[in-house]
């Protein structure tokens, strides 16, 4: 229990630090239309993928509007270059172009003429040495929260994203960590996801990501949490648009709860 009230707090302190981030609020009902970006290259897959979309406003709630006819292309500091294809409801896809770590991979998009670019490295990779559960009594209730485990890159900035998913449906918190009071140790930091049950199967996507994109999903997080006007994450794509574009690592677990 004394371990459990470690993780805890050390949870909390991050937390913190996570709340100081400031973002400029901009009315998002009634704005300029604007598009939105969002791609990514993964290290193993050789099946990479780009949604491109556009904004509605805050309070609309269809789906947002899907753009199929931009130009989309990627290229590595070495030069090596695809052109993604359209495939429908906005995505894109490249095939047969397998993300290396340490490269830094350049996003184009021509959308109406217009052209927007990112740039993100690919940290190097860093997988799972466990995961597992942990209970917090919390008054009459329990609260249940799931602890991956990996070692943290000594020496170096290191950030990570993880995607929780509950019998197959994903948890729509953000889940971000950075090494800032773990660098080079085994890390071991719970999330706490909302609705999980004994018995539930639960599957932990872990993604190796720069500081950008952990920038703009912190920024994210603080958004969503605030009860002020929702803002725009400082994004990585230039040219007006919105979203982001991610080289990172991807490791997956799975567990039963209780088991």
């Amino acid at each position: 229990m004394r371990f459990a009230l470690i993780i805890w707090v050390s949870f909390a302190v991050l937390l913190g630090f996570a709340s100081c981030e400031k973002v400029i609020d901009v009315d998002l009902n009634d704005t300029e239309q604007k598009v939105v970006i969002e791609g990514f290259i993964l290290r193993g897959d050789t099946v990479q993928r780009v949604r491109i979309t556009k904004t509605q406003n805050f309070d609309e709630s269809t789906a947002p509007p899907a753009v199929d006819n931009a130009s989309v292309t990627v290229i590595d500091n070495l030069g090596n270059a695809v052109s993604f294809t359209s495939v429908g409801n906005g995505w894109y896809e490249a095939t047969n172009y397998p993300g290396v770590e340490g490269r830094t991979y350049t996003l184009t998009a021509v959308v109406d003429g217009n052209s927007y670019s990112g740039s993100s490295t690919m940290p190097f990779y860093q997988p799972f040495e466990d995961l597992y559960v942990e209970l917090f009594p919390f008054g009459p209730d329990t609260l249940i929260s799931v602890v991956p485990a990996h070692y943290d890159q000594a020496g170096i900035p290191n950030f990570y994203q993880f995607h929780v998913y509950v019998n197959g449906e994903r948890d729509k918190s953000i889940f971000i960590q950075n090494d800032q009071f773990t660098d080079g140790n085994l890390v071991i930091e719970p999330l706490f996801v909302s609705e999980v049950e004994i018995g539930d199967t639960v599957r932990v996507d872990l993604f190796c990501i720069d500081k950008p994109i952990h920038t703009y999903f912190n920024q994210l997080g603080s958004n969503s949490s605030s009860s002020a006007t929702p803002a725009n994450p400082v994004s990585n794509l230039s040219g007006g648009c919105v979203g982001y574009f991610s080289a990172r690592t991807f490791d997956t677990r799975t567990i039963i709860v209780g088991q």
